[in-house]
């Protein structure tokens, strides 16, 4: 075997000789392997989130005071920053036992050889040890063994070539290449390249992806690819795209300091059972889906739980934030409709079996934040133990079932998309999605039995989860062709005729000392040799340069803008500047570095390339077409005309939402409810008002159902709080985690008044209440293109009441900001959502219903009613009676609904399509209720236009609606 090595060469590729043969090139790490391999010294890898867990509970047991403070804020971190230090001196020859030399002054070498006194170093399997041993002490373990075994022993190295100059190398590389010459194995030097390319160009775009582009039309037209290696200097994604628009091979080079897609998995399912139990992520676990290929579909989804499971959990979340065992809950009613379907087939029975699990954890988790026992279902070996219930830390004997259950979960989905190549399966054999997710779950599992700790804190365990987190891939995968592919200039092979340099910028990763000078001199009184991080970037600079030096044509890209930053290029091509000036100094008027990479010669203008026609870089050329471009303009109106019969549109029932949005904009009701066009992502846990909102609704509906509210009584304090705290968990379990409990107590407080205020006005008003959360059916006819039509008026009201004398009352209860849009609605005349409900109840006395809103966080009603809400002041009372503009008692606003209904409708039927204010947006139109022309005179904005044929138009903001994309108002006219 012969074999290359240099400081900087782990991942290079291997050589093929002229004469025939392999030459190995490899670095520290790979030639180490090689070792191993030959004296049988070749032992399990161990990840290093196993390795950091034996350390800490190596420091847990020295317990030394120079470290102790720090330990006890952030165990994990500081473990290991002390592993990396341990790892280092280790491998620099440092003998922690050697009781000859006193550390007196050096305490981080004091605490060092206190935890090493612990360590029982030995591989997986061996009972007596305590920590696995890293590539440090393989190192030396692969030193001892060459300097002790016989002379005869074969180490299958015939030639071995040093890329670095051997004196330059850290002292123990030194001495294992003198260990292995002794042997009898050949060691040269080889010659250091003073070839100088003939040709560097340097291409800067001003962003990725126009850099990209240019790199992907020289690759995709370059004369010879075999002759041709690419630096992929960062994330080939960008690239890749041009490269498949080009029909050309793409690279597949991921982000080095990324985290794989997979790693997304084990956090989201722990911060979701980890107690207190968080109902948005918990909506986010049942929400994660992931795309993978199986043998009968080419991207499948999956999701953590069976999607069946997931959809009818996440919607009872939706319906009810809260996860609680109420069996009137949403959560529960989801959980028995799951197990009533389980005896239709196996799939359903498996659907449960999931449903019952994840609940156990969660509910089990919420229980433990409610009552903190550590004995639950879950843990049941000793009922009795009591639970150490630090705050910020959880009971690992809770969590691991849990885990247990997700890798058999993730490893259950790797087999079925394990059978074929998947989008998560790369040429270089990278795993699927969830064999890494299951191999993440592994890792964090083999940490936590080394952490010797029965509770760890919260944030620890999700350090945990970051350390051992699979290795990353592209989005797209590399295919096989002719160049040759690499990530370091280091790795550029002997011999290349044309180096093509992806994104040639510094890298971020810099090293740097980690011991000062009198440490340094401490340890090296037990043998052992500091390398300064000085000497190690030289060896890296001096192979980079070498690498890139080595070919004829050098071409780089690289981003004038990356990621929000203006990368710097490479040292490698500050230093080849150097050269170029050194050796063709008449190239070149000034010899400063940045006066060569922008001389014309280097460095052209971006657009410089194209040539008439024609695209030319560096004996890479490609014809261009002139595309004509195109021009989006805004839209001249979104309403769309279409001659026919629409009355398959027509819907069978209508509900106050539909009609307010029929009397807002009749396009967008026919895209969401004649088409079915929603939202893509409208699985939302509720928050904010919405949930607040929810809440005091059913506080409300339960003192109603529960006879504390009915017959004009006004529930105690006591009782509307102990109602609301036996809901919070339900509707609002936000309001339960760490920081909320201000929150929870200002929206109690605010609800105990309000409520109290409510009760009490509808008391001295006589007002009985009859019914909460009623539900309503009633027919309504409507006149649509002249022909009667019956349709289905459905909802459900808040509040209903009556009067002694048998008048009804409707009230709507709305927790909100927006308390001067109400007073708006009612003083102008277009509270539509009254006056739909107040229709549907009828007039089965008299009088016309009394109809308000009640805003339950300001704590007052707004009606047309000067009983319920003295400050009204704007038109008609309570009575049957609306002026030219609609303003007055909601009830008499049903006329001009139902006309705009129908009007709405009718258009639909007959293929108009209007979107009035979008419409009123495009044209620039002044959208106020008045407004003056130059000479004065009064012109109708479309509010008045529409009051004036005696309809209705709801004016909401034009910006909440969901179809602003579609109706070109949002920028993008194409």
């Amino acid at each position: 075997m012969r074999v290359d090595f240099g400081w900087s060469l782990d991942g290079a590729p291997w050589m093929s000789e002229p004469s025939g043969g392999t030459t190995v090139v490899t670095g520290p790490l790979g030639f180490l392997g090689i070792l191993q391999t030959r004296l049988g010294a070749t032992r399990p890898t161990v990840n290093v989130a196993t390795r950091i867990a034996q350390y800490r509970a190596l420091m847990a047991t020295a317990d030394h005071e120079w470290y102790r403070e720090s330990f006890t804020v952030d165990p994990w971190n500081t473990a290991g920053n002390l592993l990396r230090l341990r790892d280092d001196a280790i491998e620099a020859g440092w003998r922690p036992g050697d009781e000859s030399v006193s550390y007196e002054n050096q305490p981080r070498l004091v605490a060092l050889a206190s935890i090493e006194s612990h360590n029982r170093l030995g591989q997986r399997g061996d009972q007596r040890a305590n920590f696995n041993p890293g590539p440090a002490d393989d190192l030396r373990e692969v030193l001892t063994l060459l300097r002790e075994l016989p002379d005869a022993w074969p180490l299958g190295v015939s030639q071995l070539r040093l890329r670095d100059d051997r004196s330059h190398l850290p002292r123990v590389w030194q001495e294992v290449i003198n260990a292995i010459e002794a042997r009898g194995v050949s060691v040269t030097q080889a010659e250091r390249s003073t070839r100088v390319p003939a040709a560097l160009s340097v291409v800067r775009g001003p962003d990725e992806w126009s850099t990209a582009e240019a790199a992907a039309r020289w690759l995709a037209n370059c004369p010879d690819a075999r002759k041709v290696c690419i630096i992929a200097g960062d994330a080939t994604d960008v690239l890749d795209q041009q490269l498949v628009r080009r029909g050309a091979a793409t690279l597949g080079v991921p982000r080095s300091s990324a985290m794989s897609p997979a790693g997304q998995v084990l956090p989201l399912f722990l911060s979701s059972i980890i107690p207190p139990v968080d109902v948005r992520r918990v909506g986010e676990l049942l929400n994660f889906r992931f795309q993978a290929a199986t043998e009968d579909e080419p991207a499948q989804p999956f999701s953590i739980l069976p999607r069946a499971v997931a959809k009818k959990l996440l919607d009872a979340l939706v319906e009810e934030p809260g996860i609680t065992d109420d069996p009137d809950s949403a959560w529960m009613t989801a959980l028995n409709t799951l197990h009533d379907e389980a005896a239709q087939s196996r799939a359903a029975e498996k659907n449960w079996e999931a449903a019952q699990t994840i609940d156990g954890f969660l509910r089990s988790s919420q229980s433990r934040a409610q009552t903190q026992p550590l004995a639950d279902s879950i843990n049941k070996e000793d009922p009795n133990a009591e639970a150490d219930n630090t705050p910020g830390t959880v009971a690992l004997a809770t969590i691991l079932p849990a885990l247990d259950w997700l890798a058999r979960r993730m490893q259950s989905i790797a087999r079925q998309t394990d059978t074929r190549t998947t989008a998560a399966t790369s040429a270089n054999g990278d795993s699927s999605f969830a064999s890494q997710a299951a191999t993440h779950i592994s890792a964090f599992r083999e940490s936590l039995e080394h952490l010797g700790e029965e509770r760890v804190r919260v944030r620890e365990l999700f350090d945990i989860v970051d350390t051992s987190a699979p290795a990353p891939f592209g989005t797209t995968q590399a295919t096989a062709a002719a160049w040759t592919v690499v990530t370091d200039p280091a790795h550029v092979p002997l011999g290349t005729e044309t180096i093509v340099w992806w994104s040639s910028h510094r890298s971020d990763f810099a090293v740097t000392d980690i011991w000062d000078h009198d440490e340094a001199v401490a340890m090296a009184e037990t043998g052992a040799t500091v390398t300064p991080a000085s000497l190690k970037e030289r060896l890296n600079q001096a192979a980079a340069l070498d690498g890139v030096r080595s070919a004829t044509t050098l071409i780089c890209f690289c981003p004038e803008n990356l990621r929000g930053d203006q990368p710097s290029l490479h040292p490698a091509l500050m230093q080849l500047a150097e050269v170029l000036v050194e050796s063709h100094p008449e190239r070149f008027s000034d010899a400063g570095i940045d006066a060569v990479l922008d001389d014309s010669s280097v460095a052209r203008p971006f657009a410089s390339h194209r040539d008439g026609d024609t695209w030319q870089l560096r004996g890479a050329s490609t014809a261009l077409t002139e595309v004509e471009p195109e021009d989006f303009s805004p839209p001249a109106s979104v309403t769309r005309t279409h001659p026919g019969d629409f009355s398959h549109l027509l819907p069978e029932r209508l509900s106050y939402s539909q009609i307010e949005l029929l009397l807002n904009d009749p396009f967008a009701w026919t895209l969401r409810h004649g088409l079915g066009l929603k939202r893509g992502f409208s699985a939302e846990v509720p928050t904010g008002n919405q949930m607040i909102g929810s809440l005091v609704h059913s506080v409300v509906e339960h003192l109603i159902l529960d006879g504390a509210a009915t017959d004009g009584s006004v529930p105690s304090d006591e009782t509307i709080s102990a109602t609301f705290d036996r809901l919070v968990p339900r509707f609002a379990a936000e309001l339960l985690l760490p920081g909320q409990q201000a929150r929870l107590g200002m929206i109690k407080s605010i609800s105990l008044s309000s409520l109290t205020a409510l009760f009490s006005t509808l008391a001295r008003r006589e007002i009985s209440i009859t019914g909460a959360e009623v539900d309503f059916a009633s027919s309504v006819t409507l006149s649509i293109s002249s022909e009667p039509t019956t349709f289905t008026l459905v909802g459900t009201r808040d509040l209903d009441g009556s009067f002694a004398d048998g008048r009804p009352a409707v009230i709507d209860l709305k927790w909100t900001n927006w308390h001067k849009g109400y007073r708006a609605k009612i003083d102008t005349g277009e509270a539509v959502q009254l006056s739909v409900y107040a229709h549907a109840v009828g007039t089965p006395s008299s009088s016309n219903p009394l109809t308000a809103y009640y805003l339950l966080k300001q704590g007052r009603f707004v009606s047309t009613d000067l009983g319920l809400d003295p400050d009204f002041s704007g038109g008609a009372r309570d009575n049957n009676t609306v002026d030219s503009l609609g303003v007055g008692d909601p009830f008499g606003l049903w006329p001009r609904i139902q006309k705009s209904v129908e009007y709405a409708l009718t258009s639909i039927v007959e293929g108009r399509f209007e979107a009035v204010i979008a419409d009123d947006i495009i044209a620039e139109t002044n959208r106020s209720e008045q407004r003056r022309s130059a000479d004065g005179t009064e012109e109708l904005g479309p509010k008045k236009s529409v009051a004036a044929e005696g309809r209705l138009l709801i004016d909401r903001p034009q910006e909440f609606s969901d179809y602003n994309l579609i109706y070109g108002l949002a920028g993008d006219y194409s």
